[in-house]
């Protein structure tokens, strides 16, 4: 198994709205060695675009998200990561931001909690921030990372659909 890390830093204007920077970041979903894991910066700016790329094959991979979450809420062992698509874990709750009931489609993407933005972490009780891939190699997700450094410094995200696709990312405060 393999998790990628994805580590982006920040202090908040805390109750204002984030100033683009001008500067976007990626995050890549590859399939590396046969290891399906994230690739990106080690650091993006409060105001930062940070932009999610789906470079994997769908038809032999599947979809993916890419799901702000709570850290307790990350899958830690084997056996979290194989129950976390049953009911109270967080792979089942991600499926429920995005509008999934059942078996049946994603009818909710992006999944959008709290400001606009890259800010909001989810758990099994609160939604949190998500993106889509769909099945489509190449698909893309860009928004502004407007997390609030004073209250949220850490933004941990995983792959619902692959539970041992992890990372983290703290936000540097705009020009530092």
């Amino acid at each position: 198994m393999a998790a990628g890390v994805l580590v982006v830093f920040g202090a908040g204007l805390a109750g204002a709205e984030t100033p683009p920077t001008g500067t976007t970041n990626t995050v890549y979903i590859q399939d590396v060695k046969g290891a399906l894991k994230f690739v990106g910066p080690a650091s993006v700016h409060q105001g930062d675009q940070l932009k999610i790329v789906n470079e994997t094959n769908a038809k032999k991979v599947g979809p993916h998200t890419f799901s702000l979450v709570t850290k307790g809420s990350l899958p830690k062992t084997p056996k979290a990561r194989q129950n976390c698509f049953t009911p109270k874990h967080i792979c089942m709750s991600i499926a429920k931001w995005h509008g999934v009931k059942g078996e049946g489609p994603v009818t909710v993407n992006p999944a959008k909690a709290g400001p606009e933005g890259w800010s909001t972490l989810g758990s099994t009780s609160k939604k949190g921030d998500s993106w889509y891939t769909g099945h489509k190699k190449g698909a893309s997700f860009t928004q502004q990372v407007t997390a609030d450094p004073a209250t949220t410094s850490t933004l941990y995200f995983l792959c619902a659909i692959h539970p041992w696709m992890q990372g983290k990312t703290t936000v540097l405060p705009p020009g530092a």
